[in-house]
This record gives C-alpha cells, structure tokens and sequence, in this order.
C-alpha cells in the first residue's frame, strides 16, 4: 500500500505482481477491494495497480470537493501513472468514464484502454433515464432515500441494509462523482485520435442493462469493434477466472 499525495486529496493504491503495468479503475462508489478476486489472477503475468479513488474509502479529500469532480479524477489517473510508468488500463462502468476524460488531456501513458461498459449518456437507450433523479433525491431526502433508489435501479429491491462503512463512499458517489458523470459528454475527436488503444467491452450477461446499450453505442461513434467479456456489469468480480483469462487475450492482441 502507497500514498499519494495529490492537489486536495491523498490518493491510496495498492501494487501487486510482476510483468507490464495494469492499472484496475473501479467505478461508482467502489474502491479497489472490487477487484479483490481478479487482482491476484493478473498479477501472476502483470504489475496490478488498484487504487481508491478520492473521495472514497482510503483516499480522503483534504476539504471540499472541487467545482470539477471529474476532472480531479483523471487528473488522479494522470498522476498514477506517472508513479507506475505506461500501463494498460481496465476501467469499469463510471471508472471508464474518468479513464474517457484523462485520455481527452492525456493521451500518452495508456497503451491499451479496455472500457468496460461505460454509462456514457448519451447513448443510453430510450426511457434509461426516467427513473428518478438520485443526486437530487439525496440533496432533498437524505441518504437512506437515494440508497433506496439506486438499488432498485440496479435491479435490487428492497434494498438491503447500507453498511455504516461504506456511508461516506455512497454520499461522496451521490453528492459528486454520479452527476459528474451522468452529466459527461465524449470528445469523439480526441478520443479517436489518441495513440491508446480503444477496446470497448460488455458482459454477455448484461445485453438488458443500459449501461450494455451505452457502451454499443459508444464503440459505434469511436468505430471501433465491441468485445464480449464473461458475466454482467460485475463479471470482474462474479466471473473473475475467466475475465482474467479474456482480458489477457485482448492484451496480447495489441
């Protein structure tokens, strides 16, 4: 476990294995323990980074949070992989919308960028979006309620009990990093033109989720091909032996 030190947070991050460099990006209000069951997989062939984003869990914020959440994340992106050298990168469901914007500003760094199912709005499908405005149900009703709404969301109704742990990491998620990304816009020429690697990914299992039609329709405007990973949107983690064993396939066809 390291440190580091960065403008208006501490950012926490985890090194394991030997060969290239692998940075794990976790999304939502997840922090690196979401990759507890894939990390020691890829870290017999790869150098595995895994990190708390600020905000959440090991990496505390130093104040308030900034006007420009996002940002601030892959600007934390940018800064970690300055510490680990060039990397490929997994990024995961809000994860690959902060890895999105550290490639619009820094394009070098990243070899291969495996998107997996990012929530790009934009290209989410008709009626994804008329369920009920969680930032604002959490500024006006508290936490409890904007818990409530995103588990039925996710397909989990009643919503279990929220571990008193992982309060700080759900309000930071729905009081700053979920209407930053919700509110997130591609630049498509940027993208297109930076020397990483493109791969958008989807789960097999997940083809009746919105994020799954998002990340379709991202791979169509970027013009790139969309690869099948094992599992749903959490196939990292449910499917983790043979998500290792594909993402190592995509790897190795750079």
């Amino acid at each position: 476990m390291t440190t580091l030190a960065v403008p208006g947070a501490t950012i926490t991050y985890d090194v394991h294995g030997r060969g290239p460099a692998l940075l794990l990006i976790p999304g939502g209000p997840a922090d690196a323990a979401v990759f507890t069951h894939l990390r020691p997989l890829l870290a017999e062939d790869h150098t595995v980074v895994t990190y708390d984003p600020r905000g959440l869990s090991r990496s505390p914020l130093d104040g308030a949070p900034g006007p420009d959440t996002l940002r601030d994340h892959a600007e934390d992106v940018h800064r970690l992989l300055a510490e680990v050298g060039p990397a490929d990168v997994l990024a995961s469901s809000g994860g690959a919308i902060t890895l999105l914007e550290h490639l619009r500003h820094h394009p070098s760094g990243v070899r291969t960028a495996v998107l997996h199912e990012p929530p790009v709005t934009r290209y989410l499908p008709a009626g994804a979006l008329d369920g009920p405005d969680i930032p604002a149900l959490f500024r006006e009703q508290g936490l409890a309620a904007a818990f409530a709404a995103f588990m039925k969301v996710v397909g989990v109704d009643p919503a279990p009990p929220l571990d008193p742990r992982a309060e700080g990491n759900f309000a930071y998620f729905f009081g700053h990093l979920m209407p930053a990304t919700g509110a997130y816009e591609p630049d498509l020429d940027a993208l297109r033109a930076t020397p990483a690697r493109l791969v958008v990914a989807v789960g097999e299992e997940s083809a009746a989720l919105p994020v799954h039609q998002a990340a379709l329709g991202l791979a169509t405007a970027l013009g790139v091909e969309t690869e099948v990973f094992p599992g749903g949107h959490g196939g990292f983690d449910t499917d983790a032996e043979a998500f290792a064993a594909r993402l190592r396939e995509i790897l190795k066809g750079c």
